[in-house]
């Protein structure tokens, strides 16, 4: 029988969510999983955290799946690019996604050079995740850093950012059987 591994990722992306994350891989490839599928909720968190994260899930030889769950759930700021960092993606019905422009730890407003330069990063983080789902999909992910806009699972799933609303990791498991991904390694 198929093994999925399931990790619940709950809070802010910090140093311990991505050591988390780096265990939940490791024993998805150890155990030859078929699919590791992280439930995420998150306000969001550290830039460089996520980036290491996003690094970590591509190198995966296992596909990643995140899925932003359980309803009332959100994939804020830079838990939307993870979310959009997953082989698959898939959102509860009642989840939203984005809110992703910067902020300073302190939740200030970041000085507006420095805004730019770290809003450009994220956008062209965004795209590289994005850019084979299609113009509209990139466009709401810059949207999402340019102008903290969120949108609900349906708006996501419409505009191709996700693959799958799905009630339950029992239901998005029934929507994976017989969905290809592509990994790094083909």
């Amino acid at each position: 029988d198929p093994i999925a591994v399931v990790l619940t990722a709950d809070g802010p992306i910090m140093p311990p969510m991505l050591e988390y994350f780096k265990r939940g891989i490791k024993t998805a490839e150890q155990r030859d999983a078929e699919v590791l599928i992280i439930q995420l909720n998150t306000p969001g968190g550290s830039v460089e955290t996520m980036l290491e994260i996003i690094q970590v899930m591509r190198a995966s030889n296992v596909p990643v799946v995140v899925y932003v769950s359980p309803n009332d759930a959100i994939a804020g700021s830079a838990g939307a690019l993870i979310t959009m960092a997953g082989h698959a993606s898939a959102m509860a019905p009642k989840t939203v996604i984005g809110a992703a422009s910067p902020i300073d730890s302190s939740g200030a407003d970041i000085e507006s050079t420095l805004e730019t330069k770290i809003k450009e990063i994220l956008k062209a983080s965004a795209r590289s995740l994005v850019e084979n789902r299609g113009v509209e999909a990139t466009q709401l992910a810059e949207a999402m850093i340019d102008d903290a806009k969120a949108v609900t699972a349906k708006e996501a799933l419409e505009a191709g950012l996700i693959d799958f609303i799905s009630d339950d990791t029992e239901d998005l498991l029934q929507q994976l059987n017989g969905f290809t991904v592509q990994l790094d390694d083909g």
